[in-house]
């Protein structure tokens, strides 16, 4: 496994699913760390996602890919009437025509922490890719299942929160995966909440690697207006989701 597992993260999200939590802690922290050293220059990455991580084995990786990647000042002056990237990793603030921040990376960090967790790329449909912008904006996030760990599923809640100021930084995520894999109460639970993960049977998705996980030009959405219920009717249509608990905002 140390030698297959080699290449973009979302190739082997199902393999990575599977390690040890020590393993998946220590993976975790590796790209949580690439993110703080990005960060603490100054940059905002702006295109972080699981085909943008590269694996060394299946406990260390690191963040490649840079090129959209500016300095927070330029960032904050910058002004488009759309962004290049994959829709589901995009922070609600940056679909609401705000610059890129470091608390949008982290935003993506927490899809990339749902993709690890679960094994499979964050899905949605395409063709309702107007719509999820402004589900996004109104508060719809992945879903979080059955049988997931509590502290891990806040961390992730933390990640995606509306407001971008209350997202932790990435030293503070290095931080907690250390506790964490120091912590045997915390692995222990970890550990047996996979177990019964593994019982659940979760749907098929047909996925187009070429139309959804390749990073594109996404135009602003500025025709629709929030309406009611709209969004739980859009929820299993945007996540094709039968088994989770709720949606946060």
């Amino acid at each position: 496994m140390e030698c297959a597992l080699k290449g973009c993260l979302r190739k082997h999200l199902h393999a990575i699913a599977k390690i040890d939590w020590g393993d998946k802690l220590n993976l975790l922290q590796c790209i949580a760390y690439d993110l703080f050293i990005i960060h603490s220059q100054d940059l905002i990455h702006r295109d972080l996602h699981s085909g943008n991580i590269l694996l060394n084995s299946p406990k260390s990786a690191y963040i490649a890919y840079l090129g959209l990647s500016i300095t927070a000042n330029i960032a904050s002056k910058s002004n488009s009437d759309g962004i290049y990237g994959i829709l589901p990793y995009i922070a609600p603030e940056v679909l609401n025509k705000r610059p890129y921040t470091k608390e949008s990376d982290i935003y993506s960090f927490g899809i990339i922490m749902w993709e690890i967790l679960y094994g499979k790329p964050v899905p949605f449909d395409q063709k309702l890719e107007l719509e999820f912008q402004l589900q996004v904006c109104n508060g719809l996030r992945p879903p979080i299942y059955e049988n997931t760990a509590i502290c891990y599923a806040d961390l992730m809640k933390k990640c995606w929160n509306m407001d971008s100021k209350k997202r932790p930084t990435a030293k503070e995520i290095c931080d907690t995966f250390a506790e964490w894999q120091n912590n045997e109460t915390i692995l222990l639970e970890l550990s047996e909440y996979a177990k019964k993960l593994q019982n659940i049977k979760y749907e098929d998705i047909q996925i187009d690697e070429k139309l959804i996980y390749r990073s594109s030009f996404i135009s602003f959405n500025s025709s629709y207006k929030y309406q009611g219920n709209y969004k739980v009717c859009l929820f299993n249509k945007l996540y094709h989701s039968e088994l989770c608990i709720a949606f946060y905002r």
